[in-house]
C-alpha cells in the first residue's frame, strides 16, 4: 500500500513538474502555454481517476471531483492568457 502511494504521488509529481516546466519554457507563447496547461489538466485528472481505481475508491464523486478541479484549472488558465 505504501509502494502504490509513493508511486502515484511520483507520477503525480512528474505530471505537474513537467507541465510547469514546458508551459515557463513556452513563456510568451500563450497559445501553446493554453495548450500545455489544458493537456497537463487532463492529465492530472486521468491520473487521479486511474489512482482511485488501483486504489479501489473509484466513485462518482471522485470522477466529477477531478473534472471540476481540472475545468477551474482551464477556465482560470484561458482567462488569465487573454
Amino acid at each position: 500500500m505504501k509502494k502504490t502511494k509513493l508511486f502515484s504521488a511520483i507520477v503525480l509529481f512528474c505530471i505537474l513538474a513537467g507541465g510547469g516546466l514546458m508551459f515557463w519554457y513556452a513563456k510568451g507563447n500563450t497559445a501553446l502555454q493554453l495548450t500545455i496547461g489544458v493537456m497537463t489538466a487532463v492529465a492530472y485528472v486521468l491520473w487521479g481517476l486511474i489512482h482511485h481505481a488501483i486504489v479501489g475508491d473509484f466513485h462518482r464523486k471522485v470522477v466529477i471531483e477531478y473534472v471540476l478541479v481540472g475545468m477551474i484549472a482551464i477556465v482560470l488558465l484561458a482567462t488569465l492568457a487573454l
